[in-house]
C-alpha cells in the first residue's frame, strides 16, 4: 500500500494520477486492474467497519473527501476494463507501534484478543470464529456497496509454522491435527465468503493469490503454501469455492541459485485447474524477472493457463509494451460455470464506405438470449478472408459499449483487395456470440489497394449535417506535426481536435460538438506546409 499510489495527500493529484494509470494500462491492452482496497485492516473506500487509510491524508481514519474505489471503478469501466478489489485478509499490521485512535477504531485497538504477533507483525488468528466472521463482514460490505467485477484475497494464510495459537487450537481444534485444523480455518473462510458473495452477486469473480509453490516436488523447492502457510488453494479450486487463483510464481526461467524454475512451477499448476481458472503472477518488481517477461508470458501461454498478472504497476509501467506480447487486445476468459449461455448475434450488420479507406459499420441490438442476457459490449473484426477467424487477435479492431451500434474503421495501409467485417456481442459473463458478418465485399477497396502513396488532403465531415459528434477524415503524406481545429464564422478557434505528430496514413478524427449552437462552422487541417479548410453545419 502506498508503493504505486498515492504519491501525495492532494485529492486532485490523487485523482489525476489514478486516471493516468488506468489510461496507460488501457493503451497497453491490459484488461484487468487489481486495486488494493484493504492493506492493513484499513480502507481505500468508504467502509462501515474500518478506518480510512492514512495513505490518503496522512492521518488514519481521516475522510479524504472522495472515494478512490468508486472513482477507479468508474474510470476502469469507462475504458472497458475490469476492476478487482485487492483485499489483504489476515495480515493486520506490519510492525511499528499500535495504530492511533480513529473513527472507526482500528481492529488492533478494538479487538486485541483477536491478534497474534509474529516477527513484529500483527496477524488475525484465523482459528477464532469471530475473526473469520469479522473478515467476512468487512468483505461483504464492499460487495454490497460497490460495482466491482471481482475480489482477490491476498495474505489469505498463516504467516508460517511458528504461530502462537496453542490456546485457540485447544479451544477449537476438535480431533484434527494442528496442520489440518489451520488449513480448515482458512478453508472455512473461503467457503463462507463464496457462498455469501454469490448469493448477492452471482457473477462476481472471486480469487486469491497463493504462494507460488503448493508443495515441494521434483525440480521445485521453496516455501510451501500447503504445509507451511496452511493455504490449500487446490482444495478451493477442486471444491469450486473460488473462481480463480493467481499463484505468485516470482522466479525466472532456468536455474537461478536458490530459486525454482518458473517453467517447472507453471507446468505444475497447469495440472490442477479443476475447471476453474489460473493466472500466473509475475514478480515484475525484480529486475531480473522484468527482463524476462516476454519469455515468461510465452511459457504461461504454452502451459494453457488463462493469463498473467504483474506485481506491481510502478515496475511494469517502465515496460508497458511487454516486448510486443500485448500488441493486440485480449478477451477476458468467460467463466462457464457462472454463465454458460452465449448471447445472440447482432442483427442487420451494414458497412458503408465513407471515404477512401474509411468505413462505417452499423448494426442492431441482438435479441435476448435464453438466460435473458443482451449485449454488455460489442467486438468489431476486420479480415481479408472469409470466414473471419475471431480467435485471431489481429482481426479485432475495436470494442464499443452496448449503448453504441456503430463503429468507424480507418484502414491506413491497404494490404488486400477485399475486406470483410464482423460484429459479435459480448454478455455480462464475457461469452461471445457467433459473429454477424457483412456479406458484401466493398468493391471500392480494389481501387484503394492500387494506391502506394498518400497525399495531404482533408475530406468532408460526416454525418451531414453534424450533430453531437462530427467525424473528420484526413490523409497525411509524410511524418509531420498535425493540427486540426474547429472555427466559428469569424475564424476564431473553438475546439482543438488534433495536436500531435502523425505518421503517413489515413486518419479520422472525432470531435464532440454538442456544446456548439446550431449554425455554420469550419474545420482546418494544418500539416507541415499544407493547410486546408472546409465548411460544415451543426444541427443539434
Amino acid at each position: 500500500m502506498g508503493l504505486d499510489w498515492p504519491k501525495s495527500f492532494d485529492p486532485a493529484e490523487q485523482q489525476r494520477s489514478l486516471r493516468e494509470i488506468v489510461a496507460k494500462l488501457k493503451s497497453a491492452n491490459f484488461n484487468t486492474i487489481y486495486f488494493q482496497i484493504r492493506g492493513r485492516a484499513d480502507a481505500m473506500y468508504r467502509s462501515h467497519f474500518e478506518p480510512w487509510s492514512q495513505q490518503l491524508t496522512g492521518t488514519l481514519g481521516e475522510d479524504p473527501g472522495w472515494d478512490p474505489l468508486a472513482f477507479i471503478i468508474e474510470e476502469a469501466h469507462a475504458q472497458g476494463m475490469e476492476l478487482h478489489a485487492w483485499f489483504n485478509t489476515f495480515l493486520v499490521k506490519s510492525g511499528g507501534p499500535k495504530p492511533p485512535e480513529s473513527n472507526p477504531r482500528h481492529v488492533i485497538i478494538s479487538h486485541p484478543e483477536w491478534m497474534q504477533q509474529v516477527n513484529g507483525e500483527w496477524w488475525f488468528d484465523p482459528g477464532v470464529p469471530e475473526v473469520r466472521d469479522y473478515n467476512l463482514k468487512v468483505a461483504m460490505d464492499v460487495i454490497r456497496n460497490y460495482n466491482i467485477d471481482g475480489i482477490q484475497f491476498d495474505f489469505i494464510r498463516y504467516p508460517g509454522k511458528p504461530f502462537p495459537d496453542e490456546a485457540t487450537y485447544k479451544k477449537y481444534g476438535q480431533n484434527l491435527t494442528k496442520s489440518d485444523w489451520r488449513r480448515e480455518n482458512i478453508n472455512m473462510f473461503v467457503r463462507s465468503f463464496y457462498a455469501s458473495a454469490i448469493a448477492v452477486k452471482p457473477m462476481l469473480k472471486i480469487g486469491a493469490t497463493p504462494i507460488g509453490i503448493y508443495t515441494n516436488f521434483n525440480g521445485a523447492r521453496g516455501q510451501q503454501s500447503y504445509t507451511e502457510l496452511y493455504q490449500d488453494s487446490r482444495c478451493w479450486l477442486r471444491e469450486g469455492i473460488i473462481d480463480y487463483i493467481v499463484p505468485q510464481v516470482y522466479w525466472t526461467l532456468g536455474n537461478t541459485p536458490g530459486d525454482p524454475d518458473f517453467a517447472i512451477v507453471v507446468r505444475d499448476w497447469s495440472s490442477y485447474i479443476y475447471n476453474r481458472q489460473i493466472y500466473i503472477g509475475i514478480g515484475a518488481y525484480k529486475s531480473n524477472i522484468l527482463d524476462e517477461i516476454p519469455q515468461l508470458i510465452d511459457t504461461t501461454r504454452t502451459a494453457g493457463l488463462g493469463g498473467v498478472s504483474f506485481f506491481r504497476y510502478e515496475n511494469i509501467s517502465k515496460a508497458l509494451d511487454i516486448g510486443g506480447q500485448f500488441r493486440y487486445s485480449a478477451m477476458i476468459p468467460p467463466m462457464k460455470w457462472k454463465d454458460p449461455f452465449p448471447p445472440n448475434s447482432p442483427m442487420n450488420v451494414q458497412v458503408q464506405n465513407i471515404n477512401d479507406g474509411i468505413f462505417s459499420i452499423s448494426w442492431a441490438q441482438p435479441a435476448f438470449a435464453p438466460d435473458g442476457d443482451g449485449a454488455k459490449c460489442f467486438n468489431i473484426y476486420r479480415s481479408p478472408v472469409k470466414p473471419i477467424d475471431i480467435e485471431e487477435p489481429a482481426y479485432l479492431i475495436g470494442k464499443v459499449s452496448n449503448q453504441t451500434t456503430n463503429f468507424v474503421d480507418t484502414i491506413n495501409r491497404i494490404a488486400s483487395s477485399k475486406y470483410y467485417y464482423a460484429v459479435t456481442a459480448i454478455d455480462k459473463g464475457n461469452n461471445e456470440s457467433v459473429p454477424a458478418v457483412e456479406s458484401v465485399v466493398m468493391p471500392e477497396i480494389v481501387e484503394l489497394a492500387k494506391r502506394f502513396s498518400f497525399e495531404f488532403r482533408l475530406a468532408q465531415n460526416f454525418p451531414l449535417p453534424a450533430s453531437s459528434v462530427v467525424y473528420i477524415p484526413y490523409e497525411i503524406k509524410e511524418r509531420t506535426p498535425v493540427f486540426l481545429i474547429i472555427l466559428d464564422e469569424r475564424n476564431k478557434e473553438l475546439i482543438n481536435v488534433v495536436d500531435a505528430v502523425r505518421e503517413p496514413g489515413r486518419y479520422i478524427a472525432a470531435a464532440n460538438i454538442e456544446k456548439l449552437k446550431d449554425g455554420m462552422y469550419s474545420y482546418m487541417l494544418i500539416a507541415g506546409s499544407f493547410s486546408e479548410k472546409k465548411i460544415f453545419r451543426v444541427d443539434n
